[in-house]
């Protein structure tokens, strides 16, 4: 039987005690690889459980018998699903997914990532790490960490992915392995991590404020949408990311039973950690920098920093921080107009300068999300060296089949027509 989940625990000094706590069992298979002069095999370790959807003894062989026998007890240990684990409420989950898989990602990208950002020390490590930045102008760097992150998703709430040997359990494991190993050569670097300023380096509040990103914050998002779905709906959306937490090395104690639990350790978390940083902006700025580049044309380009402030409101008014200029998106109230009026010929649905906020971004969202998943896959099955799988049952729900293997066009509007070219590099028109 999972902890019971008890908010009353969350005050500020249990989340500074957070702050010096990881994840044991990641931490001790990274030193003891390190200590047995094998620092350079932890890529091939990483690589090998990615190229596997499953695990089978002596697959780490090459790298001898000490660490394959290591990695053969980690594999085995990290691999087991929680107790409390429900299969039934997985499959659940696993529906809001397929349902609405194009508005995740959506919110990943302009909800859940932005809102990490906000928190400062944690986006420190971000960051450090280089692997979010995109220097001279380059997407790549970007473009693997998001695929990381987003492949990430698909595992875990794929069919089957949080199952014996499933997708989701390796990607998690692999993922338990990279934390451990930032960690490590932060902490080992020429200029140590400052642990007494900001905290050891991906410690367990950060897991949990991460964690939140992936599951009350994107429930929040879909409910902003205007998307249905009931209190179990939501419940087994959030016992997906339970055990997935708990598969990450994330403490019981931070894993919210409801919604609304859930809802209210992120704002706590926020209220704690948010605060404005140079290192923040930028991974924003190099996230809407990358969403605007896999977009054709530049019709949507302000819409990714305008969805951003839109969708931190709510979290802003619990946690009583301005979250959107802690990253730089502050103001954007005012480009509600001239959305409207760049974007009008492009969405599906009539929009009107008179509508809220929240009808304009449930019209507009429609046709974005579709266009930014499409550009995403792509992106990243158009020779960049990595591949972005999606289950063929899940491609044809979200109507992705087939899509973006010629140029697509839409309806003529006003003698011409939008033509997306199979190049992703931009929007032009056609007579």
């Amino acid at each position: 039987m999972k902890r019971s989940f008890a908010p009353q625990t969350i005050t500020t000094d249990f989340l500074n005690s957070l702050r010096s706590q990881t994840d044991l069992l990641g931490d001790q298979v990274i030193a003891s690889i390190i200590a047995s002069g094998k620092e350079k095999q932890i890529n091939e370790i990483l690589m090998n459980l990615v190229r596997n959807d499953s695990f089978q003894k002596g697959m780490f062989a090459s790298l001898g018998a000490e660490t394959s026998a290591m990695m053969d007890t980690y594999i085995e240990e990290s691999g087991k699903l929680p107790p409390w684990a429900d299969g039934a409420l997985i499959k659940k989950g696993e529906k809001l997914f397929e349902l609405y898989g194009p508005e995740v990602f959506m919110l990943l990208n302009v909800s859940s990532l932005p809102m990490c950002y906000c928190c400062g020390n944690g986006a420190q490590v971000l960051f450090d790490t280089g692997r979010l930045m995109a220097p001279n102008g380059n997407t790549d760097p970007l473009a693997r960490r998001l695929m990381e992150t987003a492949q990430m998703i698909v595992n875990v709430l794929s069919p089957g992915g949080l199952g014996v040997n499933g997708r989701g359990i390796i990607t998690l494991q692999k993922v338990r392995l990279i934390h451990a190993s930032i960690r490590y050569f932060l902490k080992h670097q020429q200029i140590p991590w400052d642990s007494a300023k900001l905290g050891e380096p991906i410690n367990q509040e950060d897991l949990a404020g991460t964690l939140m990103s992936f599951g009350p914050v994107i429930l929040s998002g879909l409910k902003k949408l205007g998307v249905k779905f009931s209190d179990e709906d939501a419940a087994a959306y959030m016992h997906c990311w339970n055990v997935a937490g708990h598969m990450l090395g994330i403490n019981e104690t931070l894993l919210p039973d409801t919604y609304e639990q859930g809802f209210e350790l992120a704002s706590k978390i926020l209220s704690h950690q948010a605060q404005p940083s140079e290192a923040g902006k930028a991974l924003t700025s190099s996230c809407i920098t990358f969403i605007n580049y896999v977009i054709p044309g530049n019709a949507f380009d302000s819409l990714p920093s305008y969805l951003m402030w839109y969708f931190l409101q709510d979290f802003s008014k619990s946690s009583q921080k301005d979250l959107a200029s802690c990253i730089g998106v502050s103001s954007q109230a005012d480009m509600k107009d001239k959305l409207v009026l760049r974007l009008t010929h492009f969405v599906t649905e009539t929009l009107s300068i008179v509508e809220s906020h929240d009808i304009l971004v449930r019209k507009v969202a429609s046709t974005f999300n579709k266009l930014l998943l499409q550009g995403i896959i792509h992106y990243y099955n158009g020779g960049k060296g990595v591949q972005f799988f999606i289950p063929p049952s899940l491609e044809a729900g979200w109507g992705l089949t087939n899509q973006w293997r010629d140029t697509l066009s839409t309806p003529a509007i006003l003698g011409h027509r939008i033509s997306f070219q199979s190049k992703i590099e931009n929007i032009k028109t056609q007579p």
